[in-house]
């Protein structure tokens, strides 16, 4: 127990390290940011049958990044954004549902770097923030990729990919989503939704509990002269997660 507490102590302390250097909020206006929120690669579409956000990421539509930073950067202001829709909803157990859309896929859209570091970022930051993840109609060509990184995807994590294909895909997904929630090109019945729009949400709630909070401590009047406040200012990037989500 007590090697336990330590290991989660360590752990805890690497992350808040790392939030305070390359893994703090990223803003809207970072160059990684900004150059992949305009290939139009990553949507959140609400929440699923759990109440968990859906990330929904199309392959075809992401060029390698020019970075490991631009990487780290964007992968980071998707899952904070997600994050940060789950947090506004009491019932959210910590977790969201991932789809990637492997459809007509191709060389110029393989990345290693991408895979690695998203799967890093979900292993030590984001540890049990995943529930499932689902690669839709991945190619043959996305099986050597995946062969190169799987071996560094901590088992646990391995058991929440569903590989689903168009013959069985809504079947499938009827089971996670509300069809109304999943593009018309993956079987389901709404539109998309880019993840800039969840993303402008999410900071439009911050100002409003930051604003409530600062009424709340006025009118308890502590007698201090000063009111509690959040510590977040209103900007582009919401909170970060909390250091470690629920299991």
């Amino acid at each position: 127990m007590a090697l336990h507490t330590q290991a989660t102590a360590a752990m805890l302390e690497k992350h808040i390290a790392w939030r305070r250097g390359p893994g703090r909020p990223v803003e809207e206006s970072h160059h990684g940011v900004q150059v992949n929120l305009a290939h139009k690669k990553v949507f959140l579409q609400g929440l699923d049958r759990t109440g968990r956000p859906i990330v929904l990421g199309v392959g075809a539509r992401h060029r390698k990044f020019e970075t490991k930073d631009d990487a780290l950067a964007f992968c980071t202001y998707a899952l904070d954004t997600a994050v940060a829709i789950g947090d506004s909803h009491e019932d959210w157990d910590g977790k969201f549902t991932g789809v990637f859309d492997l459809r007509n896929l191709s060389v110029k859209n393989a990345d290693l770097t991408a895979l690695t570091v998203m799967f890093e970022l979900l292993q030590n930051h984001y540890p049990e923030r995943l529930g499932r993840l689902f690669l839709y109609e991945a190619p043959m060509a996305f099986y050597a990729i995946w062969r190169a990184v799987s071996a560094f995807v901590d088992p646990v994590t391995r058991t929440k990919i569903n590989f689903v294909f168009a013959k069985n895909a809504h079947e499938e997904f009827e089971k996670v989503f509300d069809l109304q929630l999943l593009p018309r090109e993956l079987g389901g019945e709404g539109d998309w939704h880019p993840i800039e729009e969840a993303h402008k949400k999410a900071v439009e709630r911050l100002a409003q509990r930051q604003a409530a909070a600062a009424v709340a401590a006025a009118t308890a009047g502590s007698g201090s002269g000063a009111a509690a406040t959040d510590p977040h200012t209103p900007g582009t990037a919401p909170p970060p997660p909390a250091d470690v989500a629920a299991s």
